[in-house]
């Protein structure tokens, strides 16, 4: 049995540092390793520096050896030990093979890093879902946030250093959250209640959202290595989802229809220019968004080309390498928007884009809109029952779905428009506020007014045939003749067409030699309700009801 041993280093000192060999002076040293070896398949593996577990560590060294010269070593033992930033980035070349974007690539491997990370997770045999659960609960909880100096106002610089955040990621902030500044350029400064308001945002948790990307993004990189073969099982599958509804941080509204059209008509005539795009391009661009449901991104990427205004029908198709689900999308278009797009494209170049900039690719559509729904007199945040709801450009296509829900268009039918996989995701962004729910409930029957007795009414009389009290009938090929008169001045009718006509409308026929019939129902007399006594009437006679 081969046995532990520990490593002997020779080298040549003088006055403490190693020198080369022969030089006067030095002297000869002898260091012993602290940690043990052993000899595997000729090779010298490190162990541990306790040498009892050095000895347990070799045994199973020399056992695996054994297991993979017969064949049945574990197949992921290799994967195991190797770096999850090299799986990590294999995971993130897949991504890419599969078709999704640059930018979700780069935003679903900064999720799983910051996790990995966080967690010291190095290896896939250091992964641990009940540590990595305790790493996503510490992200909830909320910090002191950084300190601000003393001081009445702040430079750009200045807040952006006490913050820890570049200068681009300041202004995004205050844009986002609306806080106030001054001046322009070198002299713009920021007082100091927007800096102790940027550091309180900033000492807050993550959102209930925020946490379940997070653990979408590990997850999905966790099937990929049971798919790929690199884990037999996935190490994280216990974690879980948290709600969102307790504590949403960024939920839109959608705009009536009344706020639409006071928007598309003060962008019209708006003078002011953004990232490219003046007042008639913003307004061709907000009513092809409202009327259509497209996302920014897909907008940015149109052409004139993709656009059949003067068919019957007309349409505008969404090429797949600009839709969020990589498929090819033709999407009718109202009357009203293609002829207001007939006119905005005259001229224009067939492939160039028709709204084209930076205002999609740099995250401005938010910044673009809130200025012309301010020059409408519309806000761009009211207060929700849960929290701020705001009215950015994504809060347009909620405003499509909402709409189209109001006026009829059933789920699945939305559910196409949007081109979402599930119903559920359309629902999220059909939204029904009080007064929708009143008019559902008012349509509901009254259930306290005086009760209505139908026991002894008398049915409506359809040519050869009786409507039941239940209200359902066959109706004949004919034209039929609706009389309300009851049967006996209808004609004669025998016993057996009598129980007929009994079996059609689902009532309980006469029984032969019942002395008392129970269904009240067949009686249709006005005046006489007495039962007939079948037993008293020949099979072939006749008789008056």
């Amino acid at each position: 049995m081969p046995s532990v041993f520990r490593k002997q280093t020779t080298s040549w000192q003088h006055a403490g540092k190693r020198v080369p060999v022969g030089t006067p002076g030095a002297e000869r040293v002898t260091v012993t390793s602290r940690r043990w070896y052993g000899a595997v398949e000729g090779k010298h593996v490190p162990l541990s520096t306790d040498k009892a577990v050095a000895e347990r560590l070799l045994r199973k060294h020399l056992a695996d050896a054994d297991l993979d010269r017969a064949g049945l070593a574990d197949p992921f033992a290799g994967h195991r030990l190797r770096p999850l930033d090299d799986h990590l980035t294999d995971y993130a070349a897949a991504l890419d093979a599969k078709g999704d974007t640059p930018a979700h690539v780069l935003q679903i491997v900064a999720r799983i890093s910051a996790m990995l990370g966080g967690c010291g997770f190095a290896a896939a045999a250091d992964l641990d879902a009940g540590q990595a659960a305790e790493w996503l609960r510490g992200r909830r909880r909320d910090g002191a946030g950084a300190a601000v100096p003393p001081g009445a106002e702040f430079t750009p610089a200045q807040a952006a250093a006490v913050l820890g955040v570049s200068g681009t990621a300041l202004r995004a902030s205050l844009s986002r959250h609306g806080l106030p500044a001054s001046g322009n350029g070198r002299a713009r400064r920021l007082p100091r209640a927007t800096v102790e308001r940027l550091a309180a945002l900033q000492g807050r948790g993550w959102s209930p959202e925020t946490l379940n990307h997070h653990v979408r993004a590990v997850r999905g990189f966790m099937r990929w290595l049971v798919r790929a073969k690199r884990l037999p099982c996935n190490p994280l599958d216990a974690l879980e989802l948290v709600g969102t509804a307790t504590d949403v941080r960024r939920a839109r509204r959608e705009l009536s229809a009344d706020e639409l059209r006071r928007l598309l008509a003060a962008t019209g005539g708006s003078r002011r220019t953004f990232r490219g795009l003046d007042g008639p391009a913003r307004r061709a661009l907000y009513l092809t968004a409202a009327t259509t449901g497209f996302r920014a991104s897909a907008l940015a990427g149109l052409t004139p080309a993709d656009f059949n205004l003067t068919a019957t029908e007309p349409t505008v198709t969404l090429p797949a390498r600009f839709n969020k689900s990589r498929t090819r999308k033709v999407q009718p278009l109202p009357p009203e928007t293609a002829a207001a797009l007939v006119l905005y494209l005259a001229g224009r170049v067939a492939d160039a884009p028709v709204w084209g900039g930076t205002w999609a690719s740099g995250r401005r559509g938010a910044m673009m809109i809130r200025g012309d729904l301010a020059a409408a007199g519309i806000p761009y945040v009211v207060q929700g029952p849960d929290g701020p709801l705001y009215a950015d450009l994504h809060a347009l296509r909620h405003s499509f779905l909402t709409l189209g829900g109001r006026s009829g268009i059933d789920l699945r039918t939305l559910q196409v428009l949007a081109g979402h996989s599930k119903p559920e995701l359309t629902a999220r962004y059909s939204h029904r506020n009080l007064n929708d729910l009143t008019a559902a409930v008012g349509k509901l029957p009254t259930l306290t007014g005086p009760p209505v007795c139908t026991q002894f009414a008398q049915p409506a009389v359809i040519q050869g045939q009786f409507v039941a009290s239940t209200g359902t009938t066959e109706v004949a090929a004919s034209a039929p003749v609706e009389t309300t008169k009851p049967p006996e001045y209808q004609g004669f009718v025998t016993i057996s067409q009598h129980q007929s006509l009994a079996r059609t409308m689902g009532l309980e026929p006469t029984t032969s030699g019942a002395t008392v019939r129970r269904s009240n129902q067949l009686s249709y007399a006005p005046i006489d309700m007495n039962p007939i006594r079948p037993s008293r009437i020949g099979k072939g006679d006749f008789t008056r009801f």
